[in-house]
């Protein structure tokens, strides 16, 4: 998922409920609480014009992908499916519209899911599953899942360094070097690609510095963007499959 469809957002619309341009509870006030309260996002719905239900559209419609996850967590969170059960057992809702708004709650939940995804590729399942680097997988896809790409990067880093490490130690091999070179291929049927491994390998290096100076691992005061972290993570990812498949 790119980001959210027209229908999509309608989805979210009914979900919320509301009539004209009214919108669920939401009132101009609540509006504006609403996105750095539940959403953690700096978003003034008094800079748009038009009604409640039209700038809420508006957001989120324009909202990148990952914006676009945090608003809807901010909506299950906010209009809560016990809230919707409350109503239909006060009456106010038929038995059909709240199984709609379940329905529509999954979606919302898997629309968020694929919606953090984006630009990123996916963590496979690795042949050689170490216990510490599938833990530190799972800690860095929850980092992206529940706060961002940049927050993550830390995390990407230490799952290659454990894989390596864990790797080299089964395989018996002793590292005498201080700072080895991360990846080299001798392999003189495959000049280009040997070429492409050591660009990097030495690429990934100077990633140290990165995860030293730019990165959440330190009080550093200057943190990575957030593309600049997809690109990041996507490489140790690209590499470390590679290397578990090689292997």
């Amino acid at each position: 998922m790119e980001r959210l469809s027209g229908k999509e957002v309608n989805s979210v619309l009914g979900y919320i409920g509301g009539e004209g341009g009214y919108l669920g509870n939401f009132t101009y006030a609540s509006h504006a609480q609403f996105y750095p309260m539940y959403c953690a996002v700096d978003i003034d719905p008094n800079e748009y014009e038009g009604t409640t239900r039209q700038r809420f559209t508006r957001i989120l419609s324009e909202a990148e992908p990952c914006i676009q996850s945090k608003i809807l967590q901010g909506v299950v969170d906010k209009c809560t499916l016990e809230f919707f059960e409350d109503r239909f057992n006060e009456g106010f809702l038929t038995r059909y519209e709240f199984e709609q708004k379940k329905r529509i709650n999954d979606n919302i939940l898997t629309w968020i899911s694929e919606l953090k995804g984006q630009g990123l590729l996916e963590a496979k399942d690795l042949v050689y599953n170490y216990e510490f680097v599938q833990e530190t997988l799972d800690q860095c896809q929850t980092l992206i899942s529940q706060h961002n790409c940049r927050s993550a990067v830390d995390r990407a880093h230490t799952a290659l360094h454990g894989y390596l490490k864990e790797t080299c130690k089964n395989a018996g091999l002793t590292l005498k070097e201080n700072n080895p070179s991360i990846l080299t291929d001798y392999s003189q049927s495959h000049l280009p690609i040997n070429q492409i491994i050591n660009a990097i390998g030495k690429l990934l290096e100077n990633l140290n510095e990165i995860r030293n100076n730019k990165t959440y691992t330190h009080p550093n005061e200057e943190i990575i963007g957030e593309e600049e972290a997809k690109l990041v993570i996507n490489l140790f990812r690209s590499i470390l499959n590679y290397i578990d498949s090689k292997i």
